[in-house]
C-alpha cells in the first residue's frame, strides 16, 4: 500500500474516533473528488487524434460547490467522439472512473475495422470534458442525448467499470440497443460507496452513516440514487443480449460482482472470466477484444466461458 494511501487510512481511522460526523463529510468530499484527469495513453494517441469531436453543453448533476454551499452552477463542455463511417451502424463506449474515451482505443480500431462507427465521451470531470466531478445522472443525461441525436437503438453498448453501471441503468430506463457488453462492470452505486469505506479506514460501523452523507453532500435533490443505480434490482431488458467480462483477480472490482450480474440477467447473459489481466489492461487484451466483436455480431447465446492470457 503507498504511504500517502495508509496516511489517509490513518487519518479517517483518527477522525472517525474524535469527530465521526467530521469523518463522514470529509470523506464524502473526497469520494466524489476525480482528481487530475487522466491523460491519453501513448498507445491510443493515434486513435485520440482520428477522432470526429462535437462538444455538447451539460448542466452538471453535483450540487456543492467549491465554497461548501449547495447550488447548481452553470453549464460545463462535455468532449463527445466519434470514429468511423458516418453511415456505419454505432456503438456507444462509456469509460470508468479516472478513465476517458481514449482508454478504448484497441476496441475502437475493432470496431471501426469491422465496419461499425463508433461513438464516445469524456465524462464530466474526465479527459477533455469540464467540470470537477461525475455523478451516474450525468452519464445518463449524456447518454439519452448521443442517443436521440443517433436515433438509437444502438448496434451496442459497451461499458467499462462505472462505465457499465451507468449504461446498464440507461439501457434499463428505456435507451434501445441490440447488445450490451460489460466490462469488470459494478453492481450498484451502494457498492461503490461501501469500496470507499473499506479502502479509506473509515470503520464499518460507519458505512450506512457515509452512505447518506455521500448523497446528501453531491446529490441532495436525489434521495432515491441508491436504489435508482442498481443492476440487480433494475436489469438490463432481457431482450438485450449481454456479455460480462471480468477478470478473476480484478482489486478495483471483484470478480463476483460479474458473476451476480450474470445471474441476475440469465435469460440473456453469457459470463467470460478472465485471468492475469486485472481491471485495466482487459480493455486491451486480444482474446477480450476478440469476443466482444463476436458478442456484437454473433447470435444470442448463454452462459460462461474462461480466458487465461499467454505467458508475457
Amino acid at each position: 500500500m503507498p504511504q500517502t494511501q495508509r496516511a489517509a487510512r490513518a487519518m479517517f481511522r483518527t477522525l472517525a474516533r474524535v469527530a465521526p460526523p467530521a469523518a463522514l463529510a470529509h470523506g464524502a468530499a473526497t469520494y466524489w473528488r476525480v482528481g487530475a484527469p487522466a491523460p491519453v495513453r501513448p498507445a491510443d494517441q493515434a486513435v485520440h487524434d482520428a477522432a470526429r469531436r462535437t462538444p455538447l453543453e451539460h448542466r452538471p448533476t453535483f450540487r456543492r460547490g467549491r465554497d461548501g454551499r449547495l447550488g447548481v452552477g452553470g453549464t460545463i463542455t462535455v468532449a463527445t467522439y466519434a470514429w468511423g463511417d458516418p453511415g456505419a451502424p454505432a456503438v456507444l463506449l462509456v469509460h470508468g472512473w479516472r478513465s476517458r474515451a481514449s482508454a478504448f482505443g484497441r476496441i475502437i480500431e475493432d470496431l471501426t475495422g469491422a465496419g461499425l462507427r463508433v461513438v464516445a465521451y469524456d465524462a464530466p470531470g474526465h479527459g477533455a470534458s469540464g467540470g470537477q466531478r461525475r455523478t451516474g445522472l450525468d452519464d445518463l443525461t449524456v447518454i439519452r442525448r448521443l442517443s436521440d441525436t443517433e436515433n438509437a437503438p444502438w448496434a451496442g453498448v459497451v461499458g467499462h467499470s462505472l462505465g457499465v453501471l451507468a449504461a446498464g441503468i440507461a439501457l434499463h430506463e428505456g435507451v434501445e440497443t441490440e447488445r450490451f457488453t460489460a466490462v469488470a462492470g459494478l453492481t450498484s452505486f451502494r457498492v461503490a460507496t461501501d469500496g470507499f469505506v473499506r479502502g479509506s479506514g473509515i470503520p464499518w460501523a460507519l458505512r450506512d452513516g457515509f452512505a447518506t452523507t455521500v448523497q446528501r453532500y453531491g446529490l441532495p435533490d436525489h434521495p432515491d440514487v441508491y436504489e435508482r443505480f442498481d443492476l440487480l434490482a433494475h436489469p438490463v431488458p432481457a431482450s438485450v443480449p449481454t456479455l460480462w467480462l471480468h477478470d478473476d483477480g480484478d482489486r478495483v472490482n471483484p470478480h463476483h460482482l460479474s458473476v451476480q450480474l450474470h445471474e441476475a440477467h440469465a435469460d440473456s447473459s453469457e459470463l467470460f472470466t478472465t485471468t492475469g489481466l486485472g481491471h485495466n489492461k482487459i480493455l486491451g487484451d486480444r482474446a477480450v477484444r476478440s469476443r466482444i466483436l463476436d458478442h456484437l455480431a454473433a447470435p444470442a447465446r448463454t452462459g460462461s466461458g474462461t480466458h487465461r492470457p499467454p505467458a508475457r
